[in-house]
Order: structure tokens, then C-alpha cells, then sequence
């Protein structure tokens, strides 16, 4: 009787550690990431680590007086860790390959992002109805 609890408790103890190890090293991937702004407008600079273009610009929010929207999701990550320069110059950067607006007001200055570079909205053309036949056209 003795070897089975021993073997229980073994085995309990194994699952307990096999867990936390399992919970400590999903942590360590889900740890979030951190964006540093400092300076001024004329001379900012930005340092990410595996941060999404919209938490950056979430950043700027909080530091600048700085509004931004978005048509498209900014889920993809930043491509430097670190951007410097005038403000103009980081979001240049930060936003290559997307087609954007900025905004400026005397207090705030809005980014507007409206899609990808290179994505083009065609539109669907007009379908037109065919011309219809009177009634004479049906005794020829």
C-alpha cells in the first residue's frame, strides 16, 4: 500500500511541475510588449519590441497630442525596434507601405490610415440593364 501512494504522489508532483513549467514558459511568450517614446516632435525617438504599428501609434496618443484612425487592422509588427527623427520622419517610417494622411490642427495632429500600398479599390462596374422592347419590337 505504501508503493501506491508513493507512486500517487510521485505522479501528482510531476503534473504539479510539468504545469508550471508548462504556465511559466506560455508566460514568458505572452509577456507584452513595450513602447518607449521620448523627446519632442521636431526630434522623437521610439523603441518597440515586437509591437503591432497600432500599439506605436497608441504610444504617440499618450505622449502627443496626436489622434489616429484606422480603415484596416494594424496588427502587424513594427519593423525597426527603434525610429528616429522628426515626427514626420518616424510615422514615414513606421507607416511604409501603407497609404496615410496626416492631419495637422494648431493643438492635435490626426493620422488617418486608409489601406495598404499597392491594395486598390477597383470598383465593381455599373451593371446596366438592357434596353427594353416596347411592344412594336415584338411584331418585327
Amino acid at each position: 500500500m505504501t508503493c501506491t501512494v508513493q507512486r500517487g504522489c510521485t505522479r501528482r508532483g510531476l503534473c504539479s511541475f510539468s504545469l508550471a513549467t508548462a504556465l511559466t514558459f506560455g508566460l514568458a511568450t505572452i509577456a507584452p510588449a513595450e513602447v518607449h517614446v521620448e523627446g519632442s516632435l521636431a526630434a522623437v525617438r521610439v523603441t518597440t519590441s515586437q509591437d503591432s504599428i497600432a500599439d506605436v501609434l497608441s504610444a504617440f496618443a499618450a505622449t502627443f497630442r496626436i489622434q489616429y484612425r484606422t480603415a484596416i487592422p494594424l496588427d502587424a509588427a513594427a519593423v525597426n525596434k527603434t525610429y528616429s527623427g522628426s515626427f514626420g520622419q518616424v510615422v514615414s517610417r513606421l507607416l511604409d507601405g501603407y497609404n496615410y494622411v496626416i492631419k495637422r490642427d494648431q493643438e492635435t495632429i490626426e493620422i488617418v490610415v486608409l489601406s495598404r500600398g499597392g491594395e486598390v479599390v477597383i470598383p465593381t462596374p455599373a451593371t446596366t440593364a438592357p434596353p427594353t422592347k416596347g411592344i412594336l419590337s415584338q411584331w418585327r
